[in-house]
């Protein structure tokens, strides 16, 4: 196993957070110039665990009305929802699926020698939401469950890996998951402190030094540009080093993200590159600016998946922030003059249709709206974007000259996120819409969002827990 103290200990920390250092020198990985990462000034933050998406303050106060029957009625019926999900009922917790190696994309010379990725996004979500249940609950048998996916996979899993570079989805993904399930189970006295300390290790050792591996090497492209990858690439490897930050209390991580998100990142998921347009709209609330970002022009459903891993990365840092008010650059929502805002803005109203709740129906596996589009295809503001990447045969190395019709309507968990944080801010009326029509939005394991991979983009569950 690769040991992450080696590489982001003796690499990063080592170079980034030197004093003096401008760049880093020749590793295992190659040459990672972090000239440009500007560290934020040194403070010791407060964690208040569990911090998993979702604050502490969150949950008590959802615990609370759980016990106090004082749900309202979409979150009564995403609580139901979240305790009769697929992935919570039958095997799950009590029959585990657990690899040496997890295999997304080529498996040539692999040990597993198939992609076997599925099984982690199913048992990484269930064991979140059997965190998640046991938070609001308190029952230990939820507890208990979640617990023992976690440490059958911890007890065999060394890697994630295939011939190509998909593996970094998984990192992204699926790190992001599982670290949200530790974060949450932490606190259940059933699960000892030697196990806990070799998750964390293992969740930095397999997880973490990927994630850090494909933001500052981008896949080691094959054009030699950080912008090679579309933006949910970084995105989710974003999130899922975060999380890991935060549930290993490692200020160093949780810095150079921030730090990469908000100015200094390279590729795509960095919010200067992500954001590709703006323009000022008329809406019936008023004129809004929004934004184009960098997926806009590819099709709809890689795009909207985009906007909800933003989501998750923004809620994840405010969680943080919350105790730690004076880390203003962890309100990842109000930076880079509110560019959040205006990109969830533009991805709502291109997505939206007049239909409710009631009028969604599944197609193909995925939710589709029902009524008529809110704004016609004529009336989505775009600007030619690209080429970014000078090899013509990837989807960087090609001009996006119109607006991505395709999967147009997708419906994605996580504009709940925006809803809670925009609600009472101008240039947020699509995004109330479109949380309305999606509400309650549930998460992994609702026909929706179907049964393959993207189902486990985001997290969801985002109505419980924000809506009120």
């Amino acid at each position: 196993m690769i040991s992450f103290k080696n590489i982001l200990i003796a690499g990063m920390m080592g170079c980034a957070f030197g004093a003096t250092a401008t760049s880093c020198q020749e590793n295992e990985y190659g040459s990672v110039d972090l000239s440009g990462y500007k560290p934020a000034p040194k403070v010791t933050l407060t964690y208040n665990h569990p911090c998993a998406l979702y604050s502490a303050a969150d949950f008590a106060r959802v615990r609370k009305a759980i016990a106090d029957g004082t749900l309202n009625a979409a979150q009564q019926e995403e609580f139901n929802a979240l305790k009769s999900n697929r992935y919570v009922t039958g095997d799950y917790g009590v029959v585990t699926h657990e690899h040496q190696q997890i295999v997304r994309g080529d498996p040539t010379g692999t040990i597993e020698g198939v992609e076997n990725a599925g099984d982690a996004m199913k048992d990484a979500a269930a064991a979140h939401q059997f965190g998640m249940l046991w938070q609001l609950t308190k029952n230990e048998e939820y507890a208990k469950k979640g617990i023992k996916i976690l440490n059958a996979w911890v007890a065999v899993c060394k890697e994630v890996t295939a011939n190509d570079n998909h593996p970094y989805l998984v990192t992204g993904s699926q790190g992001f998951t599982f670290a949200l399930a530790g974060e949450l189970l932490r606190d259940y006295s059933g699960w000892s402190e030697s196990q806990f300390t070799e998750y964390k290790n293992w969740m930095l050792d397999v997880f973490g030094t990927k994630n850090y591996k494909f933001l500052m090497l981008h896949g080691s492209s094959n054009c030699g540009s950080p912008k090679h990858y579309m933006s949910n690439w970084e995105l989710v490897n974003l999130c899922s080093y975060l999380q890991i930050g935060i549930l290993t209390e490692n200020e160093d991580i949780i810095n150079f993200v921030t730090s990469y998100f908000t100015k200094t990142g390279e590729g795509f998921g960095a919010i200067p590159n992500l954001l590709q347009a703006t323009y000022d709209i008329t809406t019936p609330a008023g004129v809004e600016k929004v934004a184009q970002a960098q997926e806009s022009g590819r099709d709809q459903g890689h795009a909207t998946m985009a906007m909800a891993v933003v989501a998750n990365l923004c809620q994840s840092a405010w969680a943080l922030y919350e105790d730690n008010p004076e880390r203003t650059d962890l309100d990842y929502f109000s930076t880079n003059d509110y560019a959040v805002l205006h990109m969830a803005e533009y991805n709502c109203m291109a997505n939206l249709k007049t239909g409710t709740h009631a009028d969604i129906t599944i197609s193909g596996g995925s939710g589709v709206q029902g009524g008529e589009w809110v704004v016609s295809l004529a009336q989505i503001p775009f600007t030619p974007v690209g080429k970014w990447c000078p090899n013509p045969s990837h989807e960087a190395g090609k001009m996006q000259m119109a607006f991505g019709e395709e999967d147009r309507g997708c419906l994605r968990p996580g504009f709940e996120i925006y809803n809670k944080h925009y609600k009472n801010t101008s240039g947020s009326y699509y995004i109330k819409k479109y949380a309305e029509v999606n509400r309650p939005e549930c998460g992994s394991g609702d026909d929706r969002y179907g049964q393959n991979s993207g189902a486990f983009d985001q997290i969801g569950w985002g109505t419980l827990m924000l809506y009120q």
